[in-house]
């Protein structure tokens, strides 16, 4: 049986290990400033197709959902995502020590719906007081979630096009 719950719950790919084993000798400055790093910065400036793109190495997924997060909201803006999100229980409350709050969704599966994110934009607009709440600002999803389910791709097209709804 495939499990697709984390990326913490599964070894290296056997490439990988072989990669790992043949420079594991080697002596780098590390902090993304040895060959490796310059070498994966000029791939992802090919297919970005952005020559000039500046590129940079965070360690790991709870530093990059922080770094992310914070650069796309407002200061009064908040993320959406399932009460299981990653970003709602596993990140050590590293998007809200970073001045975001998130906002859960509930969920049986892992997975939010478009229609709940609508419904809770709506409610947010329709209160006389939003002013003074949260505003929803982006949606997050777990691919796969953290309970193991996936997204078919419909699901994914309808959660794009009620995040660029704007009122």
């Amino acid at each position: 049986m495939i499990r697709f719950e984390n990326d913490y719950a599964e070894g290296a790919h056997e490439r990988i290990l072989k990669r790992i084993v043949e420079t594991n000798e080697e002596q780098t400055p590390g902090y993304g400033t040895d060959e490796h790093c310059e070498q994966a910065r000029a791939y992802i400036r090919e297919a970005c197709g952005a020559e000039n793109a500046d590129v940079h190495f965070l360690v790991g997924g709870t530093q990059t959902n922080t770094a992310v997060i914070a650069s796309i909201l407002r200061p009064h803006q908040g993320a959406v995502a399932a009460i299981t999100g990653h970003i709602a229980v596993h990140e050590t409350g590293a998007i809200e020590a970073a001045g975001h709050k998130v906002l859960t969704l509930p969920s049986d599966d892992g997975k939010i719906q478009a229609k709940q994110v609508r419904k809770l934009y709506e409610a947010h607009w329709n209160d006389v007081t939003h002013e003074h709440m949260v505003q929803p600002g982006l949606v997050y999803i777990s691919h796969p979630t953290e309970n193991g389910t996936t997204y078919s791709k419909s699901e994914l097209e309808e959660l794009s096009k009620v995040s660029h709804f704007a009122k």
